[in-house]
């Protein structure tokens, strides 16, 4: 498995180079701006409890690996409710009315968003646990990058509007340490993980899978943020 953790940490490094990045650190623009692509993560932000629910976690199990993974899945099937608190927070619950959220959640904008955890249930549908964990691994490293630019850009928010952001905040980055969560001293764990030759190979096909389906999700959000400009700066609340 050491390889394939080598492989993570080295997309990991490129992922966090991407321009929306650049645009999420760029303080000469509104922190509210910033973080205006929001609405086009909610498939998802939703999409990814499922994913945990119903894809990655499957009970009863004896094997040890995918007792792991169950574990983890009971951390990340449940974000998506801080995701809807902090809709409110910023303002934009009120962005348009249910009929035209549904053509847009479903529309061309949204487009690669929706499809990050369906392609992902798809790399991983009937998947031998321990490529399931790379796939985890993956997801959980691109988790870490994008939130530790939004906690920044929450804390921002905060000393406007003094309020508490949970999903683009810190309290989910502390949560999202960039490894399957659940275990204790689970680096030492994955890397005594050892692979044949194939499930090596298919473990690389499903980290690149991951990294690519995110890239295009954050040229997506991106693009849409500098489309649709804030009606008004944040004031102090």
């Amino acid at each position: 498995m050491k390889e394939v953790l080598a492989l993570v940490e080295k997309r990991k490094q490129e992922f966090a180079q991407l321009p929306f990045f650049r645009f999420m650190q760029d303080k000469t623009i509104d922190p509210r701006q910033r973080l205006a692509w929001a609405p086009c993560v909610a498939p998802f932000a939703i999409g990814f409890g499922q994913l945990n629910r119903f894809d990655f976690r499957k009970e009863p199990t004896d094997e040890p690996i995918q007792k792991l993974i169950n574990r983890h899945t009971y951390e990340d099937d449940y974000h998506w409710l801080w995701f809807l608190e902090d809709l409110e927070k910023l303002g934009l619950n009120h962005l348009m009315k249910f009929s035209d959220a549904m053509r847009f959640y479903w529309g061309e904008e949204t487009y690669k968003t929706r499809q990050v955890c369906h392609q992902i249930a798809l790399y991983t549908f009937r998947s031998e646990p321990v490529v399931v964990l790379a796939a985890i691994e993956a997801i959980e490293a691109t988790g870490n990058v994008a939130l530790a630019v939004t906690a920044q850009v929450a804390q921002e928010l905060e000393q406007i509007t003094r309020q508490k952001y949970r999903y683009f905040g810190e309290d989910h980055f502390c949560v999202e340490t960039g490894h399957t969560t659940g275990t204790d001293d689970i680096e030492k764990l994955l890397e005594s993980i050892q692979l044949t030759q194939k499930q090596r190979a298919k473990a690389f096909e499903v980290v690149e899978k991951v990294f690519e389906v995110f890239t295009e999700a954050t040229h997506e959000m991106r693009a849409y943020a500098e489309k649709h400009p804030i009606v008004q700066p944040l004031k102090a609340s």
